[in-house]
């Protein structure tokens, strides 16, 4: 069978295009960069990591240069200018140096791409199995030859980079530019580190050396290296701030693998996760395999001229005997990466710190020499096509049948002293395994979220756990079991009546409700003031319900107009869930609750609503459309000369009369009056519980670094800091 393989499928000449090499480079900087590289900067760098990744292509570009005048004086392959140059000795000594280097990053990039596989394609299954899955598509690779990779990976190319554009643009409409701001706040070293690891990211061009013997058109080579960097630099500065826009420079430091979780984030709620995540796996799938392969062809060349110059030489089935060998070797230092942590981070300082400076500092490129016969070359192509083409649609699934699985829409989190206790005894109690991948709401009961160190707990175990989906909702309620008792009467799973109760409430825009996945973030970002659900049963309201400090000074009513419409043509149905409050999650942890008019005050405040309706005199309902809320932090002398920090909303949009009647004279003026008092009224009375429903702590890196930096460390003073003031400048239509 080697011999066959050893015989028959490398590529005929070895030559590949400038186009090819575009694309072969794009892979390998992609594969471990898009997964690494976000966390990385994130954690040296924070938000100034968008200008390490521009220091970063910039150094690689100058690093090109060299590469370009190394390539004009070079006659033989790069190795054996090694030797012409350094000496015998020292050449050797430089091959074993690159040897090693190949095979380490061979065995990180297998101990990724399995450790990637598990986590987010198949379940249950050995580590070991998985890895040799891998290693054994990685040998037939290696049999197909640099130029037969070459072809597959051109054909697949647009095939992954569609899918990972339409992710991208996806989720965009759930980055909250806030997150952006400020800039220029890390220091030079904390630029300089990150920036290293854009170029650790970047090192990998210097295999255009490699590439010399293998480029039809060689002029082309350094060209096609560069529009690599291109593509890819754009790529990761998207990436990046898609990445910082949903989770926070604080969350994303401590994420694993940010661009696989944000693939869940940007699903519909309740949706196939995992089949959709599967396609969307296919990126990494290809781009870890493409690095994989270069890292074993290169090391396996390297091992063929040593064989050549002691006077052996490799021909039909001996041919594919190093690449064997090879991987079996990076099979066992696989091995060890994932049954010894302290060899993984031993290995990947070595890699970082010493094997980087090493190949950027010495250049090397692996030649293979020789021809290879031509047999069955098209169909060779065709089948590995076919075969790694297959695998774009893969779908996550475990080995049970679905018949043995259960599904539920619905997790209750009730108030337990050993939260991991119970959930443990949940996940396997009964016959059937337990699949969260359609799960819609997470309900908590009250009691247990206001347990801070509970639920931190909770969060972190589910985090790392991987089974709940990040956009899950969160709804909370003081006792699950009561709101089970009315499921009876329902048409419709629990679970799926709350999903509708939050996505059919007139007016408001979904991202205003909170996810599993934002509770996660806000535990690093404490940025947000997050308002959750609280579900109680018609007719009969919890007295925890009740706002403490309930504003009776407040005439104005906030109404949604589909309620009242529905209202005045039948009776209000009793005996069913519903919101009737919201408790606050203010920067990682739960302060109250508070009543619907002030949640729906925040979020026309946050732009949430598409509409807002609301009384403002007994008989006068007005509807406000098309809003917009601009948020802006200022400082004035107020009273007594004392500095006041003053948060101004300026509303503007289009408005209405739904009932009442006002002078046409004084409408525009009295109207606005009416709606900037109440308000004013709603944001008075929230910040009398520390609560501030213009959310505008988030922005002040953007709008107020003075500000930012005042309350950095001190965030819990600064909503008795601040004043809020309406300015409410809406057009009225004429009746």
């Amino acid at each position: 069978m080697l011999e066959e393989i050893g015989g028959s499928m490398f590529s005929e000449n070895n030559q590949i295009s400038g186009r090819q090499v575009f694309r072969l480079l794009t892979y390998d900087f992609l594969g471990m960069g898009t997964l690494l590289l976000p966390t990385m900067l994130a954690d040296t760098a924070g938000r100034d990591g968008i200008f390490c990744i521009l220091a970063g292509i910039l150094s690689t570009f100058l690093y090109l240069k060299l590469l370009r005048y190394l390539l004009k004086g070079m006659k033989t392959s790069y190795p054996d200018f090694l030797k012409q140059n350094c000496g015998k000795i020292c050449g050797y000594v430089l091959w074993g140096g690159y040897f090693l280097y190949f095979i380490l990053m061979a065995s990180y990039t297998a101990y990724l791409f399995s450790t990637l596989m598990l986590n987010g394609l198949v379940e249950n299954v050995s580590f070991y199995l998985v890895l040799l899955l891998i290693l054994l598509l990685a040998f037939y690779g290696m049999a197909g030859g640099i130029e037969g990779r070459a072809r597959v990976y051109e054909i697949l190319f647009w095939f992954l980079m569609i899918p990972l554009f339409l992710m991208l643009f996806a989720a965009c409409r759930e980055v909250k530019p806030a997150y952006w701001s400020p800039v220029f706040v890390a220091d030079g070293k904390e630029v300089l580190s990150g920036s290293y690891y854009v170029l650790f990211c970047y090192s990998m061009v210097s295999i255009v050396l490699f590439l010399k013997e293998y480029v039809a058109d060689r002029k082309k080579c350094v060209g096609a290296a560069e529009k690599a960097v291109w593509f890819s630099g754009g790529v990761f500065i998207a990436l990046y701030l898609i990445l910082i826009g949903l989770f926070g420079v604080e969350a994303l430091a401590q994420m694993k693998f940010p661009a696989v979780t944000m693939m869940s984030r940007v699903q519909v709620t309740g949706g196939f996760l995992k089949r959709t995540d599967a396609f969307m796996f296919s990126i990494w799938f290809f781009t870890l395999y493409a690095m994989l392969n270069s890292m074993v062809f290169y090391s396996g060349n390297l091992a063929e001229k040593v064989i050549r110059d002691c006077g052996g030489y490799l021909e039909g089935k001996k041919r594919m005997l190093p690449y064997l060998i090879l991987l079996l070797l990076v099979y066992g230092v696989t091995v060890l990466f994932y049954r010894n942590q302290q060899f993984l981070d031993c290995v990947t300082f070595l890699l970082w710190k010493i094997g980087t400076p090493f190949v950027v500092g010495v250049p090397v490129l692996l030649c293979l020499t020789g021809e290879r016969k031509k047999h069955n070359k098209k169909v060779r192509v065709l089948v590995l096509v076919c075969f790694l083409f297959g695998c774009l649609f893969l779908q996550g699934c475990n080995v049970a049948e679905l018949e043995d699985k259960a599904f539920p829409v619905l997790l209750n989190i009730r108030d337990q002293d050993d939260f991991q206790n119970v959930w443990l005894n949940h996940e396997y109690a009964g016959n059937k395994e337990v699949d969260y991948n359609h799960l819609k709401v997470v309900l908590i009961e009250r009691s247990f979220l206001e347990k801070e160190a509970e639920v931190e707990d909770m969060l972190s175990m589910l985090e790392q756990e991987k089974e709940v989906p990040w956009n899950a909702y969160v709804m909370t309620t003081e006792s699950c079991d009561r709101l089970a008792q009315t499921e009876g009467e329902l048409d419709v799973l629990f679970g799926n009546y709350l999903e509708e109760l939050l996505e059919n409430t007139s007016g408001i825009d979904q991202k205003a409700y909170p996810t599993l996945g934002m509770l996660y973030e806000e535990r690093a970002n404490h940025l947000e003031t997050l308002y959750i659900p609280f579900v109680d049963i018609e007719g009969e309201q919890s007295g925890a319900v009740q706002d403490d400090t309930e504003k009776e000074e407040q005439s104005a009513t906030v109404w949604d107009d589909t309620e009242k419409e529905e209202e005045e043509q039948q009776p209000v149905m009793t005996g069913k869930p519903q919101i009737t409050a919201y408790e606050v999650w203010k920067r990682g942890r739960a302060v109250g609750l508070v009543d619907t008019d002030t949640a729906r005050a925040a979020f026309f405040t946050q732009n949430f609503a598409d509409d807002y309706t609301l009384q403002l005199a007994p008989e006068l309902y007005v509807k406000v459309d098309a809003a917009s809320c601009r948020v802006k932090e200022t400082e004035k002398i107020g009273a007594g000369g004392l500095t006041e920090q003053i948060v101004t909303v300026t509303v503007t949009g289009e408005g209405e009369i739904l009932s009442g009647t006002v002078s046409a004279s004084e409408k525009e003026q009295l109207l606005n009056t009416r709606m900037e008092d109440y308000l004013n009224a709603a944001a008075t009375h929230a910040l009398e519980k520390e609560i501030d429903i213009t959310n505008s702590y988030r922005n002040l890196g953007a709008d107020n670094r003075t500000w930012y930096f005042k309350y950095q460390n001190t965030p819990a003073a600064y909503e008795k800091d601040i004043k809020i003031q309406y300015l409410v400048k809406i057009n009225w239509k004429s009746e």
